[in-house]
């Protein structure tokens, strides 16, 4: 309730301003009756809160300095949160913590080699947002932190809680390819918002998803039906000279076409484990990323679907610690949850004889089959080990594209459908 009045109020608020936050005309509501194969979950009540949609334009720094402008108290309340959290697990001040990851590591170096527009960009959140721009860097590094102080802190180095599920599906006769996610996590709702980029001196616009003060979370899209998501593979190895996640999501979606954006998740070097499903109008594809290694994985041959959570299926590149802490069984139950869920979605997508279509998708987001382990978990179900659904995105790559969106878990959350 509080994230829904919360998000009221800013519509509300931002009606009157002038600056680049807006609630584009270009959204409409959409609804569903698939809602009703969910265990445990009210049929027929959905909840039909309209997402923040910040319009990003300009040069890199401008788009930056908007975003830091006009969601300002959103990312102090995140940052604050965030902070608060290192200095609990870590028992360090936050910013002597923040500065020995930044000295320890060199993705702002990878960042400036591989996207140093985003580099600017960052540099114009922080300008914004009136937060130093080391803080606001290392918030950006949510993926990295979390494998970081893992092998900072060997004698307790916990297990994620993100527990994200995806899929794709193309060469479909009669259907455009689309590719899809949940993407769960465990920060406060109601600080979320849908980024609709404007590329300085083209023509190119992207949507992605994303909680204030980040450059981007997934899934996106971009207007050329180029459209990407990623699934945490903690048990992968990870570098520390390596393009962070949000920064992959970004590059990606800067490109003009599924081989550009497949070229450059190949070019560059993966800080983290990572599996990014990544779509254009005529193919999709499901990329196992590590340290060393990049492997596509395909559920069978020939297939024309894809569909992954947290567990890699044929890149073994291990992380050490990995190795070391599974013995222990502090991975048990995470990996009882993302093959409960793969097993879910295999059961609706794998027959090739059963095409992949939007509400199909959607049904599938939206399942709760082990109600221990959903794809789809409920807000009431949150808690801060287990968190939540915080959207679930549908980037439908037909001529011109669309971007479903519910911002909250999709088995009782309307879509939305924004475009270009």
């Amino acid at each position: 309730m509080e994230g829904k009045m919360k998000r009221r109020a800013f519509l509300e608020k931002s009606a009157l301003a002038a600056a680049g936050l807006a609630v584009s005309p270009c959204i409409s509501s959409g609804s569903s009756g698939l809602f009703a194969g969910g265990k445990g979950i009210e049929t027929g009540a959905l909840d039909s809160s309209y997402i923040k949609v910040l319009v990003l334009s300009g040069s890199p720094r401008q788009r930056g300095r908007i975003h830091g402008e006009e969601l300002r108290t959103e990312i102090a309340e995140l940052i604050a949160i965030w902070k608060g959290e290192l200095h609990q697990k870590h028992k360090v001040d936050p910013d002597k913590y923040i500065a020995d990851f930044l000295a320890d590591t060199q993705f702002e170096k990878a960042v400036a080699r591989w996207c140093p527009d985003l580099l600017e960009e960052v540099k114009g959140i922080a300008e914004g947002s009136g937060i130093d721009y080391k803080t606001i860097f290392c918030f950006q590094a949510a993926e990295e932190e979390w494998w970081y102080s893992r092998s900072r802190e060997s004698d307790s180095p916990g297990v994620p809680s993100r527990q994200c599920s995806g899929l794709g599906a193309y060469n479909q006769k009669g259907l455009p390819a689309l590719v899809a996610q949940n993407q769960d996590f465990t920060m406060k709702d109601g600080n979320e918002a849908i980024l609709h980029i404007k590329h300085q001196d083209s023509s190119l616009e992207s949507f992605v998803f994303t909680l204030a003060g980040l450059v981007g979370i997934n899934p996106g899209m971009n207007s050329r039906a180029v459209a990407m998501t990623s699934h945490s593979l903690p048990q992968l190895a990870n570098r520390i000279d390596g393009l962070p996640v949000a920064f992959v999501l970004r590059g990606a979606l800067a490109q003009k076409s599924f081989k550009h954006a497949v070229k450059f998740i190949h070019t560059i070097d993966h800080a983290t484990g990572q599996n990014y499903i990544l779509g254009g109008p005529e193919e999709v594809g499901s990329f196992e990323c590590s340290a060393h290694k990049i492997r596509r994985f395909v559920p069978y041959s020939g297939a024309n679907r894809t569909y992954h959570t947290n567990h890699p299926l044929v890149n073994h590149d291990w992380d050490e610690m990995y190795e070391k802490t599974i013995e222990k069984g502090q991975f048990e139950g995470m990996l009882k949850n993302t093959k409960s869920r793969f097993a879910a979605l295999e059961k609706r997508l794998k027959d090739p004889s059963k095409k992949i279509t939007l509400e199909v998708a959607k049904e599938a987001l939206s399942s709760r089959d082990d109600p221990d382990n959903p794809v789809c978990v409920a807000r009431r179900e949150k808690s801060q080990t287990r968190g939540f659904t915080g959207g679930c995105g549908i980037a439908v790559l037909s001529d011109p594209p669309e971007f479903h969106f519910a911002p909250g878990p999709p088995c009782h959350t309307a879509f939305q459908t924004l475009k270009f």
